[in-house]
């Protein structure tokens, strides 16, 4: 009789879209929402440093650095450890699922034109989508819309670029399309502390680490000081948009991660049989 030891992981039935970027801040917004922030400057501040970075371990590290640093004990020195337990996966699926309405409710044969932006054709429309409620497309990968890894959505439009996005934000309120057209916020969401309440919301679907990300931020950030929206981030990575996101922003998102602290060990036992003619066994004899 031999015995053999295995070790069985669980792995993560989501998505592998849950970039661990995306994953600290949610961890961190469970403490103090304004956490969620904190981290993304802190992050932004540093970006530079990914350069020095070659493996996912020291991607780790950072990651792990910056949300500690936020902490204090005890916390702090469990951090990386809840970090790997991927407990915030199921609210980046639901983000998923969100961005992939926003964009399906807008027309795609409005998208001519998207290919333009990459050429450079910065000035075209096509960057700026109106919603059209009786041209609902559902059913498409919307997450490959356009190949684009960051959008803003108003409620009445969506944006692809920072610069069609700063020309919106110089019409006044009263005289957008989309004022009667609000983006619904729930709350789980995270609202930018500094955004004003009874501003026109505008929602950035995008991963912390793409220059897309970035740029809408910053000018996000600094509409919401002057009161002209309410600024709410929802975290997503498109497929795709892996490569464009440092070093550090596609950890993560692989093969489906297995969950540290679980697992179970299973000793199986190796039985032999050996095959017997029950013929020539004599009644009354027993084995």
């Amino acid at each position: 009789m031999r015995f053999g030891i295995f070790f069985v992981d669980y792995s993560l039935k989501f998505p592998c879209f849950t970039p661990l970027l995306t994953v600290v801040r949610e961890l961190l917004s469970k403490e103090w929402k304004d956490y969620f922030w904190d981290f993304i400057e802190s992050w932004l501040q540093s970006v530079s440093e990914d350069s020095d970075l070659d493996t996912a371990k020291d991607c780790l590290k950072k990651i792990a650095k910056h949300g500690k640093s936020l902490l204090t004990e005890p916390l702090a020195s469990i951090f990386e450890f809840s970090l790997t337990l991927r407990s915030a996966s199921p609210r980046l699926v639901l983000y998923r699922q969100l961005a992939e309405e926003s964009l399906s409710s807008f027309p795609l044969a409005d998208d001519i034109g998207l290919n333009a932006v990459h050429e450079g054709d910065v000035g075209s429309k096509e960057t700026m989508k109106s919603k059209n409620s009786e041209a609902i497309v559902l059913g498409t990968d919307s997450t490959n819309y356009g190949s684009m890894c960051c959008w803003v959505d108003t409620g009445g439009s969506l944006f692809f670029d920072p610069k069609e996005l700063l020309l919106w934000l110089q019409i006044p309120v009263d005289a957008r399309e989309e004022r009667f057209q609000q983006p619904e916020i729930f709350d789980f969401d995270h609202i930018h502390p500094v955004s004003t309440i009874g501003s026109p919301t505008a929602i950035l679907y995008g991963a912390l680490g793409t220059d897309c990300f970035k740029e809408f931020h910053l000018t996000l950030v600094e509409a919401a000081r002057k009161g002209k929206i309410k600024y709410v981030v929802r975290s997503v990575m498109p497929s795709g948009c892996e490569s464009k996101s440092g070093s550090c922003g596609a950890i993560g998102t692989g093969e489906p991660p297995n969950l540290g602290g679980y697992g179970v060990e299973l000793a199986l036992k190796n039985m032999e049989y050996k095959a017997m003619d029950d013929s020539t066994i004599k009644k009354g004899r027993s084995f």
